[in-house]
């Protein structure tokens, strides 16, 4: 859990996603220098049957993960000390027919469809936010296709066969 990740900003909205969305719980994987202030905000918060601590998980059984889960949520923002480049986590969770919710910094466009394999968001902008969360969550029709889509665009558009090719 690194800053410019939005973990802590999550934390936060959860409480109103919560009224919305009352059966979700949250699978937070991984660790680091931000784990110890976003494990307090969940306390402070009373949010620990809402948010499960997994930590670092090995990167073989990731994808178990992947395909417990409704959504990927990852509200990654500009901070000084790292921007989002590529965004593979998200192509990770596309592949396993997630749709994504993503903060808009780095290369996270280029990984993440906005409107197609998921939603691209501005992470500060709680009220564009936490309806997209909610409708991601409550409308499975529609989080169906984007997952289904972004795992076609994954198999079709980033195998390492293809990507090896474009360096070539």
């Amino acid at each position: 859990m690194a800053e410019g990740k939005g973990f802590p900003h999550m934390v936060r909205m959860l409480s109103e996603i919560i009224v919305k969305v009352p059966n979700v719980v949250w699978l937070v994987i991984g660790d680091g220098p931000k784990s110890k202030e976003v494990f307090q905000m969940v306390q402070k918060n009373s949010l620990q049957n809402v948010v499960r601590f997994l930590g670092n998980i090995d990167p073989q059984e990731i994808y178990k993960y992947y395909h417990l889960a409704d959504l990927f949520v990852l509200l990654t923002h500009k901070d000084e000390a790292h921007e989002e480049g590529w965004g593979t986590v998200f192509l990770e969770a596309a592949a396993c027919g997630l749709p994504v919710v993503a903060g808009r910094v780095g290369g996270v466009e280029e990984a993440v469809l906005d409107g197609q394999t998921g939603v691209v968001v501005e992470v500060y902008q709680d009220q564009s936010v936490i309806p997209a969360i909610i409708t991601m969550l409550n409308d499975s029709t529609t989080s169906k296709k984007m997952g289904d889509f972004g795992r076609e665009r994954v198999k079709n558009n980033f195998r390492w066969e293809k990507e090896i090719l474009k360096l070539l």
